[in-house]
């Protein structure tokens, strides 16, 4: 079966019945017919959008008329829209692009660089090159060793053109966006500061949703962006943990996008840890939650007793962050049980009656000792370093828990919330290090196991 017959009738095509061969073999030409389907889409729009079609059936603009008659965004729609016009501009690119030689995003990427082309009619080349000194300043010397590939009669926009269509050939989108910007920069030298690199154009909005979370967008320049990419990187990388008796690490199942929002929050939270911030409102920035007395102690105390099934059958009131308002009694708990966030606790008239504890807090040279007890997140298969990590009160403080060696473990946030969820639980043995209780789903006999840095000390660990 050829494509063109599978073409007729694409759901009847039977893929399960077709040969290894055949496979790799028409899955490369549909590839190419899909970039010459793309392509002429784009030719009839501009069609649409030059006869004023979609304006004589009763539509605001072309791009609306295709987001009405298709699933697609209006984004979506108007971007085929503006390339279409572009693409007038640009028959050498309209034809590779017809031609299936390019795909859709390779062909966006050459346009916009296009638009950028500085004297655009002028001769890629000129005759004086080796001696026009003020050329060479201005880095048109090396724009012209650029578009040797591309002869001596083309204009600049010409050789542009032609040159990406060349790296096209070999180079996905993302590839040919840098070397496009890369060639920006040699037309531009340093006559003109590119978008990509001035700040001022900067933006960053973060939003309190009516769902209780924050919704994030913006853009950054180059130098800010890369600065953010560099810290996200080594904080977002995959963190296996151990889920058996055994302590084998299994494979982190958060998504890239979830590790790098639990990156993006390990950052501010250092940041805020830091006590280099700014004062704002007389101290320095910090995570407030204002949550009643006895239902943080209730709360707090249930979790305590999870595992043997005390509950306490009192009302549960809500607690509320001044930014984000209303907060559950359960992330309130986790949230005071941070050794670095300060909890303000009312009565039953919502009366501050005590901002945190004085000793709650811990000490500098406590923290010193903790991080040389467990040297790191205590969690067994964990190990993250100390620095990323979070002082857990194991009898948390509001039910009388103190701030002291045999009342705290590090844990990195993950296995913060692991603890917190009530499953695992941890103690402080005989030997005066944490020990870590699996649920039964992991050990039916529910045996302690010794901390992550614990495991090659103790000869029955294993």
């Amino acid at each position: 079966m050829d494509l063109d017959e599978m073409l007729t009738a694409p759901q009847d095509v039977a893929a399960w019945q077709l040969a290894d061969a055949e496979l790799l073999q028409l899955i490369p030409e549909l590839s190419l017919r899909m970039r010459q389907l793309e392509a002429l889409r784009v030719r009839l729009m501009h069609q649409v959008d030059q006869r004023c079609v979609a304006e004589q059936v009763g539509a605001s603009s072309p791009g609306n008329w295709l987001a009405g008659a298709t699933t697609m965004t209006p984004g979506q729609a108007n971007k085929i829209v503006r390339l279409g016009r572009e693409l007038a501009k640009h028959p050498e690119v309209a034809a590779a692009f017809d031609a299936g030689e390019t795909d859709y995003d390779q062909i966006r990427v050459i346009v916009e660089l296009l638009n950028k082309v500085p004297d655009g009619d002028a001769p890629a080349r000129s005759d004086n090159t080796a001696t026009d000194t003020d050329s060479d300043a201005s880095g048109d010397g090396d724009a012209e060793n650029v578009f040797d590939i591309v002869g001596t009669d083309a204009t600049r926009t010409e050789a542009c053109a032609r040159y990406l269509l060349y790296a096209a050939r070999t180079e996905d989108s993302t590839v040919l966006a840098r070397r496009a910007k890369a060639l920006e920069l040699i037309l531009n030298g340093d006559k003109k500061n590119p978008d990509s690199e001035n700040a001022e154009l900067n933006e960053f909005h973060a939003s309190p949703g009516l769902g209780g979370r924050v919704h994030l967008k913006g853009h950054l320049d180059a130098a800010s962006g890369e600065a953010l990419l560099t810290a996200l990187s080594a904080l977002s990388k995959p963190r296996p943990g151990a889920d058996n008796r055994d302590g084998q690490t299994s494979k982190d199942q958060r998504k890239p996008a979830q590790r790098r929002a639990d990156a993006l929050t390990h950052i501010v939270r250092s940041y805020l840890d830091s006590a280099q911030a700014p004062v704002e409102g007389g101290e320095r920035p910090h995570i407030n939650v204002f949550v009643d007395a006895d239902d943080l102690a209730a709360t707090t105390d249930q979790h305590h007793h999870h595992e043997k099934g005390h509950h306490r059958g009192r009302r549960r009131g809500p607690a509320w962050m001044p930014w984000l308002g209303p907060i559950s009694l359960d992330l309130a708990a986790q949230i005071s049980c941070d050794a670095d966030i300060t909890p303000i606790t009312m009565d039953s008239d919502g009366n501050p009656i005590d901002v945190g504890r004085t000793t709650r807090l811990i000490p500098r040279k406590l923290r010193r000792a903790l991080n040389s007890r467990d040297c790191g997140c205590a969690f067994p298969g964990c190990g993250r370093p100390a620095a990323w990590t979070e002082g857990h009160h194991i009898q948390h403080w509001s039910n009388g828990g103190p701030t002291n060696l045999s009342n705290l473990v590090l844990l990195c946030r993950f296995h913060h919330t692991t603890i917190h969820r009530g499953d695992w639980t941890v103690s402080i043995g005989d030997d005066g290090h944490p020990w870590f209780t699996p649920p039964t789903w992991i050990d039916p006999q529910r045996k302690p196991m010794p901390a992550h840095n614990r495991r090659n000390q103790l000869p029955f660990a294993a």
